[in-house]
């Protein structure tokens, strides 16, 4: 059986697909979600990231929907290879997973519809140009989102977007190569194309995706959303710090001494951003110890 005969013989309803992804994983705790809500309500600018990210992710899903049914009906000047069906298909499934995870968050969408060109529907290669494109521009937002949360000392919330923006990176590699791009990957970092995230929504009206002169379609598009080759379909690891102690008066960084230097708390708390804590210090602390006597002996 090929990976598109195992992809086709497990359609899911979204109800379904819900459900499976609660039986998958725990996703957010409670704890991370009244977090991240808080956060949002005392800054705009959380919200909207989380309203706009909803809102890509929602278009994500209708029109990939929508050019799985158009490929269906024989539409394109070039069908789509099988391999390129399944691979489409499981994309689908991973934007209404990160769909869910933003909604779950607070995001809110600013629509649900979606205007998508003729030539997106029947010709092939100017569909996968314009999935590099929008999947570059998704990216450049959460380099934004994430440089914003920087600043606002949430790395919790920049862990979870680092990991929606490495998915649509992959995504943007697979669409240059089903568009015969070599090598598929051709960029050494990321463009960053926006100052603020309320660029993005600006382009895609531009592109005409809202509010354009496009078929008219409504997420979360045609057809069933198909997740059965999708696994890790919540946001996993732990939770990161984000109640580092930071210096009482002048620059930045985390927890420094006037010398420049790290103070204990200042290094335990760079260490619970990379998962790691006291005891996992002390544990790697003895080795390093017993080590140095096996070295001396």
């Amino acid at each position: 059986m090929t990976i598109h005969d195992t992809a086709a013989s497990k359609p899911f309803s979204r109800r379904t697909l819900l459900k499976s992804a609660g039986a998958m994983g725990a996703g957010f705790t409670a704890a991370q979600i009244g977090i991240v809500r808080a956060a949002a309500a005392e800054s705009e600018e959380i919200q909207e990231i989380l309203n706009i990210t909803a809102t890509t992710e929602r278009f994500g899903v209708t029109v990939l929907g929508a050019a799985l049914a158009s490929d269906a009906e024989g539409n394109y000047d070039k069908p789509f290879p099988a391999p390129v069906r399944a691979i489409v298909t499981a994309a689908r499934a991973q934007e209404q997973f990160h769909l869910d995870a933003f909604e779950s968050l607070g995001g809110q969408a600013i629509t649900g519809t979606f205007t998508i060109p003729e030539v997106l529907l029947t010709d092939f290669n100017a569909f996968f140009s314009a999935v590099v494109a929008l999947e570059a521009h998704e990216i450049a937002l959460q380099l934004t989102s994430m440089h914003i949360f920087a600043e606002m000392k949430r790395p919790d919330i920049a862990k979870v977007s680092f990991q929606y923006a490495a998915e649509e990176a992959e995504h943007r590699v697979l669409a240059n190569y089903a568009r015969g791009t070599r090598p598929a990957l051709d960029t050494a970092f990321s463009p960053s194309y926006y100052d603020q995230p309320s660029d993005h929504v600006a382009f895609v009206k531009e592109q005409g995706l809202i509010g354009g002169t496009g078929q008219e379609f409504n997420y979360p598009g045609p057809g069933e959303i198909d997740a059965s080759n999708v696994t890790n379909r919540t946001p996993d690891g732990p939770m990161v710090a984000c109640a580092m102690n930071m210096p009482q008066s002048g620059g930045g960084g985390l927890s420094g001494t006037r010398d420049g230097g790290w103070n204990a708390q200042g290094s335990l708390g760079l260490l619970s951003i990379l998962g790691l804590g006291a005891a996992t210090l002390s544990l790697r602390s003895r080795r390093v110890a017993a080590q140095r006597e096996s070295n001396q002996e």
